[in-house]
């Protein structure tokens, strides 16, 4: 078992600050800066965040000018800070610094051979200009960090989203880079080299040994063995091994250029699938048979919506079926060799040594550098981990999801897809808001008028009916003059003092209230509000 000793001390105490935060996007789009599904998580956060700094990070080079003039007026509307990627090199202080940012240049430059914008992002966050700015979270992570004091104290100079699975008495470690905090970057430094060391070997020659070494832990006993045997049916587990095979000694982007190639048409798929003399039938007639073979019944038990993909396009013709196959093939040598690259299964061996360790190691050592141990999980809320020492049972359930519900894998094609989806839904309630909420703001403001104008008519004079008439009158004044007519000053309106007083007095009042906070929350969300004000129909 690799229970190899401390690397670096670390001391009994940090300080983390979880009010500084940072979103990389690299667009793949030169004419859009962010999709409209990422501009209203980032809106979202900044909504339950108000006092926080948020860094959005992107590259210039890869943005046209009207589209960086777009993403400048964004963060200006929202209080976002913004940091160009492009001009990194100047602030880079180590020759690992330096080694990895050539890599990410050689990433966006190149990405019709293989490179890949994933790769780029997650080599930018372990960069000291980026990690610097605050702690890192993937787009698909909400955060919510109110209920937090200023600063949490924490036992590893380095926070990631760390859990384990509990085997009797090892622990299998579920690392993930979707978040990253650097409490204190002087202490934080040998354990970032090392993870840049380790990222610079897998890009120069790609390379993985989590077969071996997971087979070599889990051999002994009944329980592990089975753990062994369900990993080895995720389909990513199988090409996380093929992938090492297909391509020796080349760097990780030049395997991923050979992937897109081999799987461009089906002619290559065939000859990248070709053994021996086999014609092309006798190709797709043993991929139809190992496809079969995948039905297992740990398969059958377990991952239930693989198999009902699996007998779905075994039914199809060839051409059909041989889409199905080089697309998914793809998706998956991809995902296996950029989580093997700069993903999580490289960073947990670059910063811990291996995936499996004793529990008094994983306890004494590797859980200080998990955000869980803090109960932090509450605040920066990933679906896509497990708690630490889990039960076979919850990894079971983890690992039994179906795509894209755990994270949105935006960089595969099929992660593509589904969040094309989701956009379509978002743009349709989008464009929906936009007719709507200009006409549900009259109608409220009526209201509001109709209220007042019936309190003010009420023979009583009590100092809770004036409390609430001063109220309204406030909220009436966020509705203002413009130049195309009447607005509604949302950040005037958030500004009004709640009322509390004898509720049938002030509950009109209220239920007319909270229907303004649920309209200048779609409004500010869904991008229908400019510079927090919105233009009202009139009647």
């Amino acid at each position: 078992m690799n229970n190899t000793a401390t690397p670096h001390p670390i001391s009994n105490r940090y300080r983390f600050n979880p009010h500084k935060h940072v979103k990389i996007w690299l667009s793949k789009n030169p004419d859009l800066f962010l999709n409209l599904e990422n501009q209203i998580r980032l809106i979202q956060m900044r909504e339950q965040n108000p006092k926080d700094k948020i860094y959005l990070v992107y590259d210039s080079s890869l943005l046209t000018t009207s589209s960086l003039e777009e993403l400048y007026l964004f963060c200006q509307e929202n209080q976002f800070c913004w940091y160009d990627a492009h001009g990194l090199k100047e602030n880079l202080h180590t020759e690992f610094e330096h080694r990895l940012y050539e890599y990410y240049l050689d990433e966006i430059t190149h990405l019709s051979e293989g490179g890949n914008l994933a790769v780029a992002s997650d080599i930018l966050r372990w960069l000291s200009p980026i990690y610097r700015l605050g702690s890192y979270s993937d787009f698909d992570y909400p955060v919510n960090t109110r209920m937090l004091p200023g600063t949490v104290e924490i036992s590893a100079p380095i926070l990631l989203n760390i859990g384990s699975l509990k085997l009797g008495q090892k622990e299998f470690i579920l690392s993930n880079n979707d978040f990253i905090a650097v409490a204190d970057l002087q202490a934080a430094k040998p354990f970032i080299e090392q993870i840049q060391q380790g990222l610079i070997a897998r890009l120069a020659v790609y390379d993985n040994d989590f077969i071996e070494r997971t087979d070599a832990e889990l051999q002994e006993g009944f329980i592990n063995r089975q753990i062994l045997k369900l990993l080895k049916n995720r389909a990513e587990t199988y090409y996380i091994n093929r992938s090492k095979e297909i391509y020796p000694l080349c760097s990780s982007r030049e395997v991923r250029h050979y992937l897109n190639q081999a799987t461009s048409n089906i002619d290559n798929y065939i000859i990248f699938h070709q053994q021996d003399h086999e014609s092309p039938g006798d190709v797709v007639q043993r991929l139809r048979t190992q496809m079969k073979q995948q039905l297992t019944l740990t398969k059958r038990l377990f991952f239930k919506k693989d198999c009902q993909e699996i007998n779905y396009y075994l039914r199809k013709d060839d051409v059909s079926f041989l889409n199905y196959h080089m697309k998914k093939e793809l998706d998956l040598f991809l995902k296996s060799v950029i989580v093997c690259t700069t993903g999580p299964l490289q960073i947990a061996n670059s910063l811990f040594g291996g995936y499996i360790f004793s529990t008094h190691h994983f306890q004494d050592y590797i859980q200080s550098f998990s955000f869980q141990t803090y109960g932090l999980q509450q605040a920066f809320q990933s679906l896509n981990s497990i708690p630490l020492q889990e039960n076979l049972f919850g990894m079971l359930r983890f690992l039994g999801v179906d795509e894209g519900t755990l994270n949105d894998s935006s960089w595969l094609e099929s992660g593509q897809q589904l969040q094309e989806g989701r956009i379509r839904i978002l743009e349709s309630k989008q464009a929906e808001l936009h007719d709507t909420l200009p006409l549900l703001l009259q109608e409220t403001k009526a209201e509001l008028e109709h209220l007042l104008m019936r309190l003010n008519q009420s023979m009583s004079h009590s100092m809770e009916y004036e409390v609430v008439k001063h109220a309204l009158e406030n909220i009436l004044r966020c509705f203002q003059k413009s130049s195309q007519g009447v607005e509604f000053n949302i950040a005037a309106f958030r500004t009004v003092p709640q009322v509390m007083t004898n509720k049938k007095v002030h509950e009109p009042l209220q239920q007319l209230r909270n229907k303004l906070e649920q309209f200048s929350h779609q409004a500010i969300i869904f991008r229908i509000a400019k510079n927090k004000k919105i233009n009202i129909a009139q009647p």
